[in-house]
């Protein structure tokens, strides 16, 4: 019941609904039939008694009742006629829409009650006490059942709750729209209005939104501005500093403020990158690519002169995913860089068929910076230990491409994995050859 929509909720009612008032109404439509049949019934017993007494107004006396003597024989009514109900003396037979009350004679007595009887004195073939009335003619009945008013209610109620349920469901095809063009909104660049065709809450709440999505618009437009100034200001000293480097003429420390200015461009695209990911403006341009090809452009991203710390070892297939090179190569390219940067030792990097895991010595990493989830998750930031914004930037990396990234401590080493989904694997042959350009 938690995940089922209001439309199918307020269908579902509204079908209980219809079903429990028809179901009632043909049961008391069934019982009213039944009650006329009685009370007919009754009318034609009232009927034989007088018949039975035979007043000079019978005629009369019958027609108050609602019955006559019928001109039909009773065998043909017997025979054609269906059988609503009998006593011991007569039979109530519908025949052609009309019901009649055919009599008969009673059974005879038992042997005991006749034994009885004679006890007592009666006999019980005196014609005093048992009256033939085998040749009696049928009563025809003249009244006709009339359940006008019963269908009328019937129809009316139905007419209703049927009204009622498609004005309801025409108020929720709205609420359906407007949820559409909420969603429609957030999937464009450029916010337009929801059309408000109502006064009532939906076009309230939808005027609401309206209101919302435009302060939420300027402030958009007031970030991106204000990003893309800071990065222009921020890049000039910048490319200033490359500049003056370059005329240096002492190539160690030329070779240190290069790596200090590149440091600071790479820092600035990922201020860009973290940006873009935060308010999910990044489209992926996704394509099939070798994992140890992306591995290989990782590392070359890392900028660094001496790669034989990585180590890099291949199972007999390499996957073949279905990502954005540069962005599962920055991914891949920030979890080995911490891993660089926090460990004196050699990195192993296992490359499997379904994910991929880098291995370097190290403390365990405290748990307040184990949110991948959150930028800056640090209560102390200092220069030693950075901004936090690798793990960040890979985590999200990896999980808009639907990728699941982990880690765990064990035996003094930290080991970040990646599990994706390949779409195939490649031979061990060209894995080799890969691992083997990489490692050099």
């Amino acid at each position: 019941m938690r995940n089922l929509s209001i439309i199918k909720l307020i269908s579902l009612f509204f079908i209980i609904a219809l079903l429990v008032i028809n179901v009632s109404f043909i049961i008391e439509y069934k019982r009213q039939i039944k009650d006329l049949e009685y009370f007919t019934f009754q009318r034609f017993m009232m009927g034989m008694r007088i018949m039975g007494q035979n007043p000079p107004d019978q005629e009369v006396l019958l027609n108050k009742l609602g019955i006559k003597v019928s001109d039909v024989s009773k065998d043909e009514i017997r025979q054609n006629g269906k059988k609503i109900l009998e006593d011991s003396f007569c039979d109530m037979i519908e025949y052609n829409q009309t019901l009649y009350f055919v009599q008969r004679n009673p059974p005879p007595p038992k042997k005991s009650l006749a034994t009885v009887m004679l006890l007592a004195g009666i006999s019980p073939q005196s014609d005093g006490d048992v009256i033939a009335i085998e040749d009696r003619p049928a009563i025809e009945n003249l009244e006709t059942f009339s359940l006008s008013r019963f269908w009328i209610l019937w129809a009316t109620i139905d007419i209703v709750t049927m009204i009622c349920f498609f004005v309801i469901l025409r108020k929720l095809l709205r609420l359906h729209s407007l949820k559409s063009a909420i969603r429609a909104s957030g999937d464009t660049p450029h916010f337009q209005e929801i059309p408000i065709d109502s006064h009532d809450e939906l076009g309230e709440i939808a005027e609401e939104f309206n209101l919302a999505m435009h302060k939420l618009h300027r402030m958009k437009e007031a970030r991106t501005l204000f990003l893309r100034n800071i990065l222009h200001e921020l890049r000039t000293p910048v490319m200033k500093g490359k500049i003056l480097a370059s005329i240096i003429k002492d190539d160690e420390f030329k070779d240190q403020l290069r790596q200090i200015f590149i440091r600071q461009e790479v820092l600035l695209g990922e201020m860009v990158k973290v940006e873009k990911l935060a308010s999910n403006e990044w489209v992926l341009a996704t394509k099939e690519y070798r994992l140890v090809d992306i591995l290989d452009h990782a590392i070359d991203l890392l900028l660094i002169h001496d790669p034989k710390r990585l180590c890099i070892n291949a199972e007999d297939t390499t996957p073949i995913l279905l990502a954005d090179f540069e962005l599962l190569s920055t991914a891949i390219k920030n979890l080995l860089d911490n891993a660089l940067k926090y460990s004196k030792n050699d990195i192993v990097v296992d490359v499997r068929p379904e994910h991929i895991s880098i291995c370097s010595d190290g403390a365990k990493i405290p748990e307040q910076r184990l949110d991948f989830t959150r930028a800056f998750n640090r209560d102390i930031e200092s220069t030693n230990i950075g901004l936090g914004l690798g793990l960040y930037i890979a985590n999200a990396i990896i999980a808009k491409h639907g990728f699941d990234l982990s880690y765990h401590h064990e035996e003094g080493k930290n080991y970040f994995q990646i599990f994706f989904q390949p779409i195939a694997h490649e031979p061990y042959e060209e894995v080799a050859e890969a691992s083997e350009h990489l490692t050099h």
